[in-house]
């Protein structure tokens, strides 16, 4: 797509709402269906599957912590528009997938045994387009929590995506104001004395009280079309991260700094923002500097000035100019 092409298929913020209601929830309804897969007897993996007009190219979308696929239908719309069709799981413990929570009423705790359980899962619905579309190359694109399982996933798998496209990618997460060491520690303590599915100290249960001006968007419009759904569906509603998880976080950041980076092999672009309170930019970078001194030329950082942490939720100018980048 041309530059003119991109630039005007992005939703200005004045009449967003409506433009998502009657533009693109129609444009997926036609192209759009959902499923369940197993890659473990009983563990049901749901997932969305968008054919594009004229594919050019799949995307596999792996979404960041306490999201769901209706967080992305406009990613989606932008990535059918170009010519991908677009195959996007909901990770374990979010969505409609299955949780590993044995509280299972406690819809708002986010709890994983292992990371390896998100990179398996998403490498089994990655194959599976594989298998229905064998001659359109593989695209993976990963925002934040979903950015450090994409790498993981690429590094396990190192030739089978074309490239991979990270978004605020959580090489590590913000710990502040608790020293990352410390952090680790605790949650090491906490599994290892059985209390693995307990909250982290300051997380709490989802009350549907956040407030804009403390959320990751910088588009309001983005930020309340969301929210809406959230509020309306309890399984939406994930708010809190186990000690379990944690630790998995604290295993995922020490495999990509110490393995992973050595096992990827396609391009890989990835999009930092300026305004950044979840995940780490110091590990971002130090994650870029590492493939770019091993293979020079496929691994680029891009900063992006004036966005916080959800990048494609920022103003219309903002994501023109990202959009255009990312397709």
């Amino acid at each position: 797509m041309d530059k003119r092409t991109v630039h005007d298929m992005i939703l200005p913020e004045e009449g967003y709402k409506e433009a998502m209601k009657t533009i693109v929830e129609p444009y997926l309804t036609e192209r759009m269906t959902t499923g369940y897969c197993e890659r473990e007897k009983g563990k049901r993996i749901f997932y969305a599957r968008c054919l594009a007009d004229s594919p050019q190219g799949i995307v596999i979308i792996s979404h960041g912590y306490t999201e769901t696929v209706e967080k992305y239908l406009e990613n989606i719309y932008y990535f059918l528009r170009a010519g991908y069709h677009v195959f996007m799981p909901e990770h374990c413990g979010h969505g409609h997938s299955y949780r590993m929570c044995s509280d299972t009423k406690d819809l708002s705790l986010v709890h994983v045994d292992s990371y390896e359980r998100y990179v398996k899962d998403l490498l089994f619905v990655s194959h599976m387009a594989a298998k229905e579309f064998p001659q359109l190359p593989i695209t993976l694109f990963g925002h934040s929590m979903g950015g450090g399982i994409a790498i993981a996933a690429a590094a396990h798998a190192p030739k089978f995506f074309s490239r991979v496209i990270l978004s605020s990618p959580m090489i590590r997460p913000n710990s502040d104001p608790v020293p990352w060491p410390l952090a680790c520690l605790v949650a090491k303590v906490f599994c290892v004395t059985g209390k693995s599915e307990q909250y982290v100290m300051g997380h709490r249960p989802y009350d549907a009280q956040e407030q804009f001006a403390d959320s990751a968007s910088v588009s309001e419009a983005r930020f309340h079309y969301y929210q809406k759904k959230r509020k309306a569906e309890p399984l939406f509603q994930m708010n809190a991260a186990s000690y379990g998880w944690l630790l998995q976080a604290v295993r995922l950041n020490r495999y990509l700094q110490q393995k992973a980076w050595r096992e990827i092999t396609c391009p890989m672009l990835v999009f930092q923002a300026e305004i950044e309170t979840f995940v780490s930019n110091k590990e971002q970078e130090r994650f870029v500097r590492k493939l770019s001194h091993r293979r020079k030329w496929d691994a680029k950082l891009v900063k992006v000035q004036g966005v916080k942490h959800e990048i494609f939720n920022s103003e219309t100018e903002v994501l023109k100019r990202y959009w255009q980048k990312v397709l």
